[in-house]
Order: structure tokens, then C-alpha cells, then sequence
């Protein structure tokens, strides 16, 4: 027998101030928002711990305003999905790079970027960042078009492989990925907050 609190139950008994629905809520949710920011963060272990006290706070001084629309995880993941980001802000501003002219080469240049394999000390660092920031993006895009994405420009397959793994013909798979490709680029631009320009 499941004898956990329902969502409503555990907010209502924290909301009167009773310690064992706070470990509760601690103890069930805190480990799940872990592992959905571990790997957001490129596996940064004290940058997720920081994130999770966040996200912790966050909760804390609003779970009053929880409506209950959605499940408590899913409202705590949106809140590590914003703190994430503004994360990924922050460290965009150390990043030397700017991104996106309106052509669609340059978001395929962003893409392709992260499977660079030079090993300059000096971009090291640079590149670790720009690929996070890239999987930030795609991780906030609509499935298809980040699964899209993924498949042209960093697995390398065809718009007719791409057609037949999405069950469209190439016509349509050609406009998926131009629908794609500006979703992405305003979705990064969005994160970082660069202005247009061309990859260097």
C-alpha cells in the first residue's frame, strides 16, 4: 500500500508548518529535480547542487501559489527549467561567441560546432560551453524539432532519413527542419542573448 501524500495533501501540511511534510516533500522530489538537471548542466556536479538549492528556494517561497494544475514535479521541473536557463545566460555572457545571421547556414554552423574535435587549450573551455548551450536550446524546442535537428546536423542523416524516422515524405521534412532550424535559432538567441551575427 502506496502511503505517501497526495500532491495536495503534502502542500496543505506544509502550508501549516508540519516538519515531516517538508522531508517529505524534500526526501521525493529533490533527488528527481537532481537528475533532471545533472545532465543539463554537462554533468557539473557542484553547479546541479546549486541549482537544486534554487529551485529548493524557489519552491519554498511559492509553493503557497502551487494551483495544482499540474503535478508538483512538473512544477518543480519548470522552475529548474528557468533557473537552468538563467544559468546558461549567465555563462553566455563569458562565452566568446556570437551566433546567427538569418541564414539557415549559420544555425547549421552553431550545430555542427559542437562535434569539433580540436584540442586548443584556448577554445577548450568555449566549446565545452557553446555544446551545453546548444542542448539548453534543443532540450526547450518541441520534440520533433529538436529530435530533427539532432538527426541532420550532429548524426550527420539525410532529409530522407530524417523523413522516414518522422514518417513524412521530403517535402514536408525539408519544412519540418526550415520550422525547426528557427525555432531553434530564437531559442537560443533567446538563452544567450546575443545579438545576430555570424559564427566565428
Amino acid at each position: 500500500m502506496n502511503d505517501l501524500p497526495t500532491d495536495r495533501e503534502m502542500v496543505n501540511s506544509m502550508l501549516a508548518g508540519d516538519e515531516a511534510s517538508f522531508e517529505c516533500f524534500f526526501r521525493e522530489y529533490m533527488p528527481r529535480v537532481f537528475r533532471f538537471v545533472l545532465p543539463r548542466l554537462g554533468g557539473s556536479v557542484p553547479d546541479t547542487e546549486e541549482i537544486c538549492q534554487e529551485v529548493l528556494g524557489r519552491a519554498m517561497r511559492n509553493i503557497a501559489g502551487w494551483r495544482g494544475e499540474a503535478t508538483l514535479l512538473t512544477w518543480l521541473l519548470q522552475i529548474a527549467r528557468n533557473e537552468i536557463t538563467d544559468h546558461w545566460r549567465r555563462k553566455a555572457r563569458r562565452v566568446s561567441v556570437e551566433v546567427f545571421a538569418e541564414d539557415d547556414p549559420s544555425v547549421a554552423a552553431t550545430l555542427e560546432s559542437i562535434q569539433d574535435d580540436s584540442n586548443r587549450p584556448d577554445r577548450l573551455a568555449d566549446r565545452a560551453d557553446l555544446r551545453n548551450l546548444v542542448h539548453v536550446a534543443l532540450d526547450r524546442l518541441p520534440a520533433h524539432y529538436g529530435d530533427a535537428l539532432e538527426w541532420k546536423y550532429i548524426d550527420g542523416l539525410s532529409v530522407v532519413e530524417i523523413g522516414q524516422r518522422l514518417t513524412l515524405n521530403p517535402t514536408a521534412t525539408q519544412s519540418l527542419l526550415a520550422r525547426a532550424r528557427t525555432a531553434f535559432r530564437d531559442a537560443f538567441t533567446a538563452l544567450t542573448g546575443s545579438t545576430a551575427g555570424d559564427m566565428p
